[in-house]
């Protein structure tokens, strides 16, 4: 009978101890946000603890159709607590530099799956556009020379007026 509420005591104290898996990676996100046409564009993904994204030969794989990029990066997905001891961190990737327009870029990981099969899992989807460089700034003066010579003349005109009409400073008388 003491066996038996001793394993029911250690079970309940590992149940109360016991910690689930805590597998995340927070959304994807580009860098930089509103990119210019030729920079370069790269995604940055944090997470870990029982999610880690690995350098595996091969990947990332980055395909384009049209406007929509993918990247596909090779990782792992622990769901046993035991095994949950990846760092937690940001990963970042280059992805590529693009012309002028509108892109969409899908980040996806793979990872093994029960019985030797493969996982695909979409860790986002990020809507971008790139824009175009803006040529070297043209400077445009403000006054030509005729201009200039008006306002010169302007100037000289109303420093005569105010001095035909200042009045005397007088003295007091002591």
């Amino acid at each position: 009978m003491l066996k038996h509420r001793v394993a029911l005591m250690v079970a309940l104290v590992c149940l109360l101890f016991a910690q689930v898996a805590q597998a995340f990676f927070d959304p994807p996100y580009l860098t930089p946000a509103q990119p210019l046409a030729g920079q370069t564009v790269s995604v940055s993904i944090y997470g870990g603890e029982c999610d880690s994204i690995l350098g595996f030969p091969g990947y990332p794989q980055i395909t384009q159709q049209g406007n929509a990029i993918t990247i596909l990066f090779f990782g792992v997905r622990y769901t046993n607590p035991i095994l949950c001891n990846i760092d937690v961190g940001t990963a970042t990737f280059t992805v590529g530099a693009y012309p002028p327009g509108s892109y969409t870029l899908k980040v996806a990981l793979r990872y093994p799956g029960p019985l030797g099969s493969f996982v695909v899992d979409t860790l986002g989807t990020i809507p971008f556009t790139v824009a175009p460089v803006a040529g070297p700034p043209i400077a445009a003066p403000a006054l030509g020379k005729p201009g200039l010579y008006l306002l010169a003349l302007a100037l000289a005109a109303l420093a005569a007026w105010a001095v035909r009409t200042r009045r005397p400073v007088r003295c007091p008388r002591r």
